[in-house]
């Protein structure tokens, strides 16, 4: 199997994400220092009016605020390596050992990745200029969500060896083999 950082470059080179990429996301720091905190409040307002999301919200405004500012000034920083995999693996675990449901990380990259758009269309013109930077967003924002998936099922996988007794290993195998069993439907 293969070590987290190596998948990343792999899934990384897969989607075609390019220096050109991490440059468009450089470029585009300035625009999201000034979109940024409008992001921020469309986030914490969809959080806001979801019930099973709202008491995250009590007397923690401030350093949701605070870590969603970072996460997002990270997004056009440059760097994509093995310490960003990292900020973003723990940043999955801190959501799933808070028993956060993955889809509701999935729902806010999605309102993320929609403002975003909004942001974009007011500064490129050109179709072509847009496109590029749409598209660099696009796989990092796909990529943080792969990695944040990734700390979901290593949680997962945490949490069922600590319960079970089980080895990593063994239940690892048993999860391959199951896959390669017949198929039989609910």
């Amino acid at each position: 199997m293969d070590e987290p950082i190596e998948t990343f470059a792999r899934i990384k080179e897969f989607v075609g994400f390019t220096a050109g990429d991490a440059e468009n996301l450089v470029n585009l720091g300035p625009l999201f220092d000034v979109y940024g905190p409008r992001l921020t409040d469309a986030v914490e307002a969809k959080l806001r009016a979801t019930p099973e999301l709202a008491p995250l919200l009590h007397d923690r405004v401030d350093a949701l605020r605070s870590a969603y500012a970072r996460w997002m000034s990270e997004l056009f920083q440059g760097e994509y390596g093995a310490a960003y995999y990292e900020r973003r693996f723990q940043i999955g675990l801190a959501h799933a050992r808070a028993d956060i449901a993955p889809h509701w990380c999935e729902s806010v990259l999605s309102v993320v990745r929609s403002g975003s758009l909004v942001a974009l269309a007011t500064v490129y013109i050109d179709p072509n200029e847009f496109a590029a930077h749409v598209q660099s967003l696009c796989k990092i924002l796909d990529l943080d969500q792969m990695i944040i998936n990734t700390a979901y099922q290593q949680e997962r996988l945490a949490r069922l060896c600590r319960f079970t007794g089980m080895s990593r290993t063994l239940i690892e195998r048993c999860i391959a083999t199951a896959g390669k069993g017949p198929r039989r439907d609910p």
